[in-house]
Protein backbone atom coordinates (compact mmCIF):
# COMPACT_ATOMS: atom_id res chain seq x y z
CA UNK A 1 0.00 0.00 0.00
CA UNK A 2 1.57 3.62 -0.17
CA UNK A 3 -0.79 6.59 0.23
CA UNK A 4 -2.71 8.69 -2.28
CA UNK A 5 -4.87 10.73 -1.39
CA UNK A 6 -4.59 11.12 2.25
CA UNK A 7 -4.97 7.20 2.33
CA UNK A 8 -3.87 3.94 2.54
CA UNK A 9 -4.49 2.21 -0.99
CA UNK A 10 -3.71 -0.72 -2.60
CA UNK A 11 -0.71 -0.70 -5.45
CA UNK A 12 -1.61 -2.42 -8.55
CA UNK A 13 0.89 -4.41 -10.27
CA UNK A 14 2.55 -5.35 -7.12
CA UNK A 15 0.71 -8.63 -6.27
CA UNK A 16 3.07 -10.81 -4.74
CA UNK A 17 2.55 -15.34 -3.59
CA UNK A 18 4.54 -15.52 -0.16
CA UNK A 19 5.11 -18.87 0.98
CA UNK A 20 4.58 -19.20 5.11
CA UNK A 21 4.23 -21.13 8.03
CA UNK A 22 1.16 -21.11 9.37
CA UNK A 23 2.43 -20.31 13.09
CA UNK A 24 4.81 -17.23 11.99
CA UNK A 25 4.38 -14.27 13.59
CA UNK A 26 3.72 -10.64 12.66
CA UNK A 27 7.48 -9.31 12.55
CA UNK A 28 8.87 -12.77 10.82
CA UNK A 29 5.74 -12.36 8.26
CA UNK A 30 6.69 -8.60 7.71
CA UNK A 31 10.25 -9.46 7.28
CA UNK A 32 9.34 -12.40 4.51
CA UNK A 33 6.84 -10.35 2.87
CA UNK A 34 8.87 -7.10 2.77
CA UNK A 35 12.19 -8.94 0.96
CA UNK A 36 9.73 -10.81 -1.08
CA UNK A 37 8.72 -7.68 -2.63
CA UNK A 38 12.53 -6.34 -2.41
CA UNK A 39 13.43 -9.31 -4.26
CA UNK A 40 11.03 -8.79 -7.09
CA UNK A 41 10.89 -4.50 -7.17
CA UNK A 42 14.07 -3.28 -6.97
CA UNK A 43 12.52 0.52 -6.84
CA UNK A 44 11.11 -0.26 -3.56
CA UNK A 45 12.75 2.49 -1.42
CA UNK A 46 14.84 1.14 1.50
CA UNK A 47 13.64 1.82 5.27
CA UNK A 48 11.18 0.51 7.77
CA UNK A 49 8.00 -0.94 6.36
CA UNK A 50 4.71 -1.97 8.46
CA UNK A 51 2.94 -4.94 7.90
CA UNK A 52 -1.06 -4.15 7.12
CA UNK A 53 -4.35 -5.33 7.73
CA UNK A 54 -6.71 -4.99 4.14
CA UNK A 55 -8.07 -2.10 6.34
CA UNK A 56 -4.71 -0.34 6.66
CA UNK A 57 -4.40 -0.97 10.67
CA UNK A 58 -1.48 -2.32 11.73
CA UNK A 59 -0.65 -6.02 12.54
CA UNK A 60 0.00 -6.67 15.93
CA UNK A 61 -2.79 -8.30 17.11
CA UNK A 62 -6.28 -10.73 15.83
CA UNK A 63 -8.60 -7.61 15.16
CA UNK A 64 -10.79 -7.40 17.59
CA UNK A 65 -9.04 -8.96 20.45
CA UNK A 66 -5.69 -9.16 22.10
CA UNK A 67 -4.23 -12.30 20.98
CA UNK A 68 -0.84 -11.79 19.12
CA UNK A 69 -1.34 -12.60 15.77
CA UNK A 70 -0.22 -16.18 14.10
CA UNK A 71 -0.94 -16.78 10.91
CA UNK A 72 -3.14 -19.79 12.26
CA UNK A 73 -4.55 -17.64 14.54
CA UNK A 74 -5.79 -15.24 11.78
CA UNK A 75 -6.98 -17.59 9.48
CA UNK A 76 -9.39 -19.58 12.59
CA UNK A 77 -10.60 -15.51 13.24
CA UNK A 78 -10.70 -15.21 9.22
CA UNK A 79 -12.69 -18.26 8.37
CA UNK A 80 -10.96 -18.41 5.06
CA UNK A 81 -8.50 -20.99 3.77
CA UNK A 82 -4.89 -20.05 3.72
CA UNK A 83 -4.79 -19.31 -0.18
CA UNK A 84 -7.36 -16.51 0.49
CA UNK A 85 -5.42 -15.10 2.89
CA UNK A 86 -4.59 -11.32 1.65
CA UNK A 87 -1.87 -8.92 3.81
CA UNK A 88 0.04 -5.72 2.60
CA UNK A 89 2.85 -3.86 3.57
CA UNK A 90 4.03 -0.24 3.38
CA UNK A 91 6.59 1.99 4.20
CA UNK A 92 6.22 3.88 8.11
CA UNK A 93 6.79 7.42 6.14
CA UNK A 94 3.15 6.39 4.27
CA UNK A 95 1.80 5.04 7.52
CA UNK A 96 2.05 7.85 9.82
CA UNK A 97 1.29 10.48 6.97
CA UNK A 98 -1.87 9.16 6.25
CA UNK A 99 -4.77 11.27 6.74
CA UNK A 100 -7.05 9.73 9.95
CA UNK A 101 -9.82 11.86 8.63
CA UNK A 102 -10.13 9.67 5.98
CA UNK A 103 -12.69 6.30 5.76
CA UNK A 104 -10.14 3.72 5.86
CA UNK A 105 -12.79 0.95 5.23
CA UNK A 106 -12.52 -1.82 3.48
CA UNK A 107 -11.10 -1.56 -0.10
CA UNK A 108 -12.28 -4.85 -2.49
CA UNK A 109 -9.73 -7.82 -2.41
CA UNK A 110 -10.73 -10.33 -4.78
CA UNK A 111 -8.81 -13.64 -4.22
CA UNK A 112 -8.91 -16.53 -5.14
CA UNK A 113 -8.41 -20.18 -3.42
CA UNK A 114 -5.61 -22.83 -4.40
CA UNK A 115 -4.06 -25.67 -3.59
CA UNK A 116 -1.10 -26.05 -0.41
CA UNK A 117 1.92 -26.84 -2.23
CA UNK A 118 3.62 -29.55 -1.07
CA UNK A 119 7.24 -29.32 1.51
CA UNK A 120 9.96 -27.88 -0.60
CA UNK A 121 14.17 -28.27 0.11
CA UNK A 122 14.52 -25.76 -2.32
CA UNK A 123 15.75 -22.43 -0.85
CA UNK A 124 12.91 -20.33 -3.20
CA UNK A 125 9.56 -19.50 -3.73
CA UNK A 126 6.89 -19.68 -6.28
CA UNK A 127 7.02 -16.86 -9.42
CA UNK A 128 4.94 -13.84 -9.15
CA UNK A 129 1.45 -14.72 -10.51
CA UNK A 130 0.94 -11.35 -11.71
CA UNK A 131 3.66 -9.15 -13.55
CA UNK A 132 6.54 -9.67 -15.83
CA UNK A 133 9.45 -9.60 -13.14
CA UNK A 134 11.79 -13.07 -13.21
CA UNK A 135 10.57 -15.98 -11.64
CA UNK A 136 12.96 -16.52 -8.44
CA UNK A 137 13.86 -14.60 -6.09
CA UNK A 138 17.16 -13.83 -4.22
CA UNK A 139 19.08 -12.40 -0.66
CA UNK A 140 20.11 -14.24 1.71
CA UNK A 141 17.83 -12.70 3.91
CA UNK A 142 14.71 -13.74 1.87
CA UNK A 143 15.82 -17.47 1.48
CA UNK A 144 16.86 -18.12 5.21
CA UNK A 145 13.17 -16.95 6.14
CA UNK A 146 11.31 -18.85 3.22
CA UNK A 147 13.92 -22.15 3.51
CA UNK A 148 11.85 -22.01 7.32
CA UNK A 149 8.52 -22.02 6.26
CA UNK A 150 5.95 -24.85 4.87
CA UNK A 151 5.09 -23.82 1.49
CA UNK A 152 1.72 -22.52 0.98
CA UNK A 153 1.08 -20.83 -2.03
CA UNK A 154 -1.36 -18.25 -2.30
CA UNK A 155 -1.58 -16.33 -5.56
CA UNK A 156 -3.64 -12.60 -4.54
CA UNK A 157 -4.64 -10.03 -6.61
CA UNK A 158 -6.28 -6.88 -5.03
CA UNK A 159 -8.90 -4.39 -6.75
CA UNK A 160 -8.29 -0.99 -6.32
CA UNK A 161 -11.67 1.06 -5.34
CA UNK A 162 -10.34 3.89 -7.79
CA UNK A 163 -12.36 2.05 -10.53
CA UNK A 164 -15.78 2.03 -8.40
CA UNK A 165 -16.97 5.07 -10.25
CA UNK A 166 -16.69 3.94 -14.00
CA UNK A 167 -17.76 0.88 -13.18
CA UNK A 168 -21.15 1.45 -11.23
CA UNK A 169 -24.24 -0.04 -13.47
CA UNK A 170 -21.71 -2.98 -14.28
CA UNK A 171 -20.89 -4.36 -10.74
CA UNK A 172 -24.29 -3.57 -9.23
CA UNK A 173 -25.82 -5.71 -11.95
CA UNK A 174 -23.06 -8.60 -11.58
CA UNK A 175 -23.16 -8.32 -7.87
CA UNK A 176 -26.24 -10.77 -6.10
CA UNK A 177 -25.90 -11.00 -2.80
CA UNK A 178 -27.54 -14.28 -2.83
CA UNK A 179 -25.93 -15.02 -5.86
CA UNK A 180 -23.16 -17.16 -4.12
CA UNK A 181 -26.00 -19.95 -3.17
CA UNK A 182 -27.45 -20.27 -6.65
CA UNK A 183 -26.77 -22.46 -9.35
CA UNK A 184 -24.81 -20.89 -12.21
CA UNK A 185 -27.64 -21.48 -14.29
CA UNK A 186 -30.30 -19.88 -11.92
CA UNK A 187 -27.76 -16.93 -12.22
CA UNK A 188 -27.98 -16.23 -15.79
CA UNK A 189 -31.55 -16.49 -15.83
CA UNK A 190 -31.91 -13.93 -13.10
CA UNK A 191 -29.63 -11.41 -14.85
CA UNK A 192 -31.68 -11.88 -17.61
CA UNK A 193 -34.72 -11.28 -16.16
CA UNK A 194 -32.92 -7.79 -15.14
CA UNK A 195 -32.48 -6.60 -19.11
CA UNK A 196 -34.52 -3.62 -19.60
CA UNK A 197 -36.18 -3.93 -23.31
CA UNK A 198 -36.97 -0.77 -23.60
CA UNK A 199 -33.65 0.42 -22.73
CA UNK A 200 -30.69 -0.36 -25.85
CA UNK A 201 -26.39 -0.02 -25.83
CA UNK A 202 -26.05 0.65 -29.56
CA UNK A 203 -23.36 -1.17 -31.42
CA UNK A 204 -22.01 0.01 -34.84
CA UNK A 205 -20.09 -2.67 -36.22
CA UNK A 206 -17.89 -3.66 -39.06
CA UNK A 207 -17.70 -7.08 -40.46
CA UNK A 208 -14.00 -6.49 -41.50
CA UNK A 209 -13.07 -5.03 -38.02
CA UNK A 210 -15.32 -6.92 -35.05
CA UNK A 211 -13.14 -6.71 -32.10
CA UNK A 212 -12.77 -2.99 -32.07
CA UNK A 213 -16.25 -1.94 -32.79
CA UNK A 214 -17.06 -4.28 -30.09
CA UNK A 215 -14.46 -2.61 -28.06
CA UNK A 216 -15.52 0.58 -28.87
CA UNK A 217 -19.39 -0.44 -27.87
CA UNK A 218 -18.48 -1.73 -24.53
CA UNK A 219 -16.25 1.20 -23.49
CA UNK A 220 -18.90 3.53 -24.78
CA UNK A 221 -20.14 5.72 -21.74
CA UNK A 222 -24.52 4.80 -22.36
CA UNK A 223 -23.37 1.10 -22.34
CA UNK A 224 -24.61 -1.07 -19.62
CA UNK A 225 -25.73 -4.69 -19.07
CA UNK A 226 -28.84 -4.23 -17.98
CA UNK A 227 -29.70 -2.74 -21.21
CA UNK A 228 -30.68 -4.64 -24.64
CA UNK A 229 -28.05 -4.72 -27.22
CA UNK A 230 -28.84 -3.14 -30.74
CA UNK A 231 -26.63 -3.68 -33.73
CA UNK A 232 -26.17 -2.33 -36.91
CA UNK A 233 -23.31 -3.82 -39.50
CA UNK A 234 -21.58 -1.97 -41.86
CA UNK A 235 -19.14 -2.06 -44.82
CA UNK A 236 -15.73 -1.28 -45.23
CA UNK A 237 -17.28 2.10 -46.50
CA UNK A 238 -19.34 2.42 -43.25
CA UNK A 239 -22.98 1.60 -45.34
CA UNK A 240 -25.23 0.49 -42.78
CA UNK A 241 -27.17 -3.00 -43.57
CA UNK A 242 -30.79 -2.70 -44.00
CA UNK A 243 -33.14 -3.79 -41.90
CA UNK A 244 -33.65 -3.60 -37.69
CA UNK A 245 -32.55 -5.78 -35.80
CA UNK A 246 -35.14 -8.31 -34.44
CA UNK A 247 -32.45 -10.37 -32.54
CA UNK A 248 -30.30 -12.10 -35.91
CA UNK A 249 -28.03 -9.22 -36.31
CA UNK A 250 -27.73 -9.14 -32.05
CA UNK A 251 -26.62 -13.18 -31.85
CA UNK A 252 -24.81 -13.13 -35.21
CA UNK A 253 -22.97 -10.15 -33.25
CA UNK A 254 -22.19 -12.05 -30.23
CA UNK A 255 -21.12 -15.79 -32.35
CA UNK A 256 -18.40 -13.19 -34.44
CA UNK A 257 -17.29 -11.57 -31.31
CA UNK A 258 -16.55 -15.16 -28.72
CA UNK A 259 -15.31 -16.35 -32.17
CA UNK A 260 -12.69 -13.24 -32.65
CA UNK A 261 -12.23 -13.82 -28.59
CA UNK A 262 -11.40 -16.79 -28.80
CA UNK A 263 -8.05 -15.73 -31.23
CA UNK A 264 -6.40 -12.78 -28.85
CA UNK A 265 -3.75 -12.79 -27.22
CA UNK A 266 -4.84 -13.06 -23.44
CA UNK A 267 -5.01 -16.84 -24.40
CA UNK A 268 -2.99 -19.75 -24.64
CA UNK A 269 -3.63 -23.59 -25.52
CA UNK A 270 -5.48 -25.94 -28.07
CA UNK A 271 -7.99 -23.54 -30.24
CA UNK A 272 -10.96 -25.49 -28.25
CA UNK A 273 -9.21 -25.60 -24.65
CA UNK A 274 -7.52 -22.27 -23.89
CA UNK A 275 -6.76 -21.09 -20.97
CA UNK A 276 -6.08 -16.96 -19.85
CA UNK A 277 -2.25 -15.72 -19.98
CA UNK A 278 -0.65 -12.68 -18.55
CA UNK A 279 -0.22 -9.96 -21.25
CA UNK A 280 1.74 -6.85 -20.14
CA UNK A 281 -0.57 -4.80 -22.64
CA UNK A 282 -3.72 -6.49 -21.92
CA UNK A 283 -3.57 -5.67 -18.06
CA UNK A 284 -2.67 -1.42 -19.52
CA UNK A 285 -5.79 -1.94 -21.17
CA UNK A 286 -7.74 -4.18 -19.37
CA UNK A 287 -8.60 -5.95 -21.86
CA UNK A 288 -9.14 -9.49 -19.63
CA UNK A 289 -12.07 -7.35 -17.31
CA UNK A 290 -13.45 -6.52 -20.77
CA UNK A 291 -13.42 -9.98 -22.05
CA UNK A 292 -15.00 -10.88 -19.23
CA UNK A 293 -17.81 -9.01 -19.88
CA UNK A 294 -18.34 -9.81 -23.14
CA UNK A 295 -18.61 -13.24 -22.03
CA UNK A 296 -21.01 -12.72 -19.62
CA UNK A 297 -23.07 -10.07 -21.77
CA UNK A 298 -23.16 -12.98 -24.50
CA UNK A 299 -24.51 -15.89 -22.16
CA UNK A 300 -27.15 -13.45 -20.48
CA UNK A 301 -28.70 -12.08 -24.14
CA UNK A 302 -28.51 -16.19 -25.19
CA UNK A 303 -25.99 -15.73 -27.55
CA UNK A 304 -22.92 -18.30 -27.64
CA UNK A 305 -20.87 -19.18 -24.45
CA UNK A 306 -17.29 -18.63 -25.01
CA UNK A 307 -17.16 -22.77 -25.75
CA UNK A 308 -13.03 -22.24 -26.41
CA UNK A 309 -12.11 -22.24 -23.09
CA UNK A 310 -10.62 -25.00 -21.04
CA UNK A 311 -12.77 -27.13 -18.91
CA UNK A 312 -10.43 -26.07 -16.20
CA UNK A 313 -10.45 -22.75 -16.10
CA UNK A 314 -14.23 -22.90 -16.68
CA UNK A 315 -14.20 -25.06 -13.58
CA UNK A 316 -11.92 -22.48 -11.18
CA UNK A 317 -14.19 -20.01 -12.39
CA UNK A 318 -16.93 -20.78 -11.18
CA UNK A 319 -15.53 -22.71 -8.22
CA UNK A 320 -15.51 -26.01 -8.67
CA UNK A 321 -11.83 -27.81 -7.38
CA UNK A 322 -11.45 -30.37 -9.76
CA UNK A 323 -8.55 -30.04 -12.24
CA UNK A 324 -7.60 -32.60 -15.24
CA UNK A 325 -4.70 -30.73 -17.16
CA UNK A 326 -2.85 -32.35 -19.76
CA UNK A 327 0.60 -31.55 -21.25
CA UNK A 328 -1.05 -31.37 -24.35
CA UNK A 329 -2.68 -28.12 -23.18
CA UNK A 330 1.00 -26.54 -23.09
CA UNK A 331 2.07 -24.55 -26.44
CA UNK A 332 5.55 -23.97 -24.97
CA UNK A 333 7.67 -26.88 -26.49
CA UNK A 334 10.59 -27.15 -24.50
CA UNK A 335 8.33 -27.46 -20.99
CA UNK A 336 5.88 -29.98 -22.75
CA UNK A 337 9.20 -31.83 -23.51
CA UNK A 338 10.25 -31.72 -20.01
CA UNK A 339 6.73 -32.81 -18.28
CA UNK A 340 6.49 -35.41 -20.70
CA UNK A 341 10.27 -36.78 -19.93
CA UNK A 342 8.60 -36.76 -16.48
CA UNK A 343 5.68 -38.17 -17.36
CA UNK A 344 7.77 -41.12 -18.80
CA UNK A 345 9.89 -41.72 -16.34
CA UNK A 346 9.81 -45.53 -15.68
CA UNK A 347 12.65 -45.73 -12.81
CA UNK A 348 13.30 -43.64 -9.80
CA UNK A 349 16.67 -42.92 -10.43
CA UNK A 350 16.09 -41.45 -14.26
CA UNK A 351 13.19 -39.33 -11.97
CA UNK A 352 15.14 -37.90 -9.60
CA UNK A 353 17.60 -37.17 -12.79
CA UNK A 354 15.25 -35.28 -14.35
CA UNK A 355 13.76 -33.21 -11.39
CA UNK A 356 17.47 -32.51 -10.43
CA UNK A 357 18.47 -31.43 -14.18
CA UNK A 358 15.08 -28.91 -14.10
CA UNK A 359 14.75 -28.11 -11.07
CA UNK A 360 14.88 -23.98 -11.87
CA UNK A 361 11.86 -24.59 -13.52
CA UNK A 362 10.11 -26.81 -11.27
CA UNK A 363 11.49 -24.44 -8.36
CA UNK A 364 9.57 -21.60 -10.35
CA UNK A 365 6.10 -23.37 -10.15
CA UNK A 366 6.88 -24.61 -6.35
CA UNK A 367 6.91 -28.44 -7.10
CA UNK A 368 10.12 -29.32 -6.72
CA UNK A 369 11.21 -31.41 -4.10
CA UNK A 370 13.10 -35.01 -2.82
CA UNK A 371 11.27 -37.54 -4.92
CA UNK A 372 11.31 -41.04 -3.39
CA UNK A 373 9.28 -42.95 -5.37
CA UNK A 374 8.02 -43.38 -9.28
CA UNK A 375 4.32 -42.92 -8.15
CA UNK A 376 5.08 -39.42 -7.32
CA UNK A 377 5.59 -38.15 -10.97
CA UNK A 378 2.15 -37.82 -12.07
CA UNK A 379 1.50 -35.19 -9.00
CA UNK A 380 4.41 -33.56 -9.85
CA UNK A 381 3.07 -32.55 -13.53
CA UNK A 382 -0.30 -32.15 -12.36
CA UNK A 383 1.06 -29.21 -9.73
CA UNK A 384 2.91 -28.20 -12.48
CA UNK A 385 0.14 -27.74 -14.87
CA UNK A 386 -2.31 -26.44 -12.55
CA UNK A 387 0.33 -23.22 -11.58
CA UNK A 388 1.35 -22.93 -15.83
CA UNK A 389 -2.55 -22.56 -16.65
CA UNK A 390 -4.06 -21.44 -13.20
CA UNK A 391 -1.92 -20.02 -10.51
CA UNK A 392 0.36 -17.85 -12.84
CA UNK A 393 -2.23 -16.38 -14.27
CA UNK A 394 -4.43 -15.42 -11.40
CA UNK A 395 -4.20 -11.68 -11.61
CA UNK A 396 -5.50 -11.74 -15.27
CA UNK A 397 -7.89 -14.36 -14.56
CA UNK A 398 -9.45 -12.59 -11.68
CA UNK A 399 -9.57 -9.61 -13.42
Amino acid sequence: MNMKDGALKPVRGMVLPLIVHPLVEAEQLSKAAEQKMKDFNKNLQDGLYFLLYPDGTKIVNIPGTKTPFTLQAYKDALGKAFQRITVYICSAQDFYSQDISTDSSDTEVTITSGSAAKICSADTVAELSDSDAPGTSGGAMGTACYSKYTELYAPIVIEDDEDSDSEGASQDFVKDPEGEHKSVSEIIANLALQIDHKAISRFNICRSEIWDGAVRGFKRGTFSEAKDLLVKFSDDEGRFEEGLDTGGPKREFLSLLMKTLSSRPIFDGPPESRYIVYNSTAIREDEYRLAGMMIAVSIVNGGPAPNFLSQDLVNYISGQPTFKGSVGDITDEEIGKVLKEIQNASSLETLQDLIVGNSTMLQTAGCFRHIKSVKEKDSVVTEYLKWYIIDRNHSAIER
